[in-house]
């Protein structure tokens, strides 16, 4: 079942945008009122895949093609758009209601999707952790969204980090069954901050993708006391931690690779903060969300 998660995962951008050219072009010419509504709700559809869909997972460069797409469909719908008007001409009062109340749930979707930026209260302001190259945020913001998984978990401030290749996609397939073919496996893990290494965990595996080891959420890790602030590093590399309990970190220094370790569908790197117990908002320079881009 986790080998079809990562697909489904995916492609449902994809399926959400194919829906919303299916309900603009498989429609029969409408007067402009009813044109018009399903013009904002496909536009509703288009814009959430566009806002929240993980593009990294098939190529990010992808979701760039939809606003052109969009405006040749709605240009090619109008064309062909009868000049009645009122809704209800055709449409039963059933089906006018049932596209009312999809606009809404709709709408409501891209608010929470861009709201996914505002970040609830101070964050704790990190340097980016790792070296070189183009970073994508896999989950991430404040919102369940944008940061499903997390969400769900308890921590929905985390992020999920992985890397992008030439074409935009964090590994060499939708699914690969190598870590190797993950851009992100073995990169370098930098201190987002200068603290103490308040505690660690090295003795996880790496799991071949696709199989998470729910027994090691975090698998190997690294927490750091940041000032009052302990930030986790999970998901890393068997045996490359290197630093110690106790030991003092600057900012920018190598701690470890990242890997996949503990529960874990693929190669990334997690990292969350708390304050005394409490979760933190992080910030690495402009406010994060799914889609948002790393470049070092």
């Amino acid at each position: 079942m986790t080998r079809l998660f990562l697909p489904l995962f995916a492609f449902y951008p994809l399926g959400l945008t194919l829906v919303a050219f299916a309900l603009l072009l498989g429609a029969k010419p409408r007067p402009r009122s009813q044109t018009a509504l399903l013009i904002v709700i496909s536009g509703c559809i288009v814009s959430f895949a566009f806002l929240a869909g993980p593009w990294a997972l098939t190529s990010y460069y992808f979701r760039y093609a939809l606003p052109v797409l969009f405006v040749i469909a709605v240009v090619h719908i109008i064309s062909r758009s009868r000049s009645k008007t009122g809704i209800a001409t055709s449409w039963s009062r059933l089906r006018l209601a049932f596209l009312l109340l999809a606009l809404i749930l709709l709408i409501n979707l891209n608010v929470l999707a861009v709201a996914a930026f505002r970040q609830p209260g101070p964050p704790l302001n990190l340097a980016f952790p790792l070296t070189s190259g183009k970073y994508y945020v896999l989950q991430g913001g404040n919102s369940i969204v944008s940061n499903p998984f997390h969400a769900l978990a308890g921590n929905k401030l985390a992020f999920d980090i992985v890397k992008l290749n030439r074409i935009g996609n964090r590994s060499a397939g939708v699914s690969p069954k190598s870590l190797d073919d993950y851009e992100i496996f073995g990169e370098r893990l930098l201190s987002p901050c200068t603290g103490t290494v308040q505690s660690l965990y090295d003795r996880a595996a790496d799991t071949a993708p696709g199989h998470p080891d729910g027994e090691h959420p975090a698998g190997n890790h690294i927490v750091l006391k940041c000032s009052d602030a302990e930030v986790l590093l999970a998901h890393l590399k068997h045996g490359s931690i290197r630093v110690k309990v106790g030991e003092a970190v600057s900012s920018g220094l190598w701690l470890a690779d990242v890997g996949n370790s503990g529960n874990t569908l693929e190669p990334h790197l997690h990292i969350g903060a708390t304050v005394g117990g409490v979760e933190k908002a992080l910030a690495f320079g402009p406010s994060l969300s799914v889609n948002s881009i790393v470049i070092r």
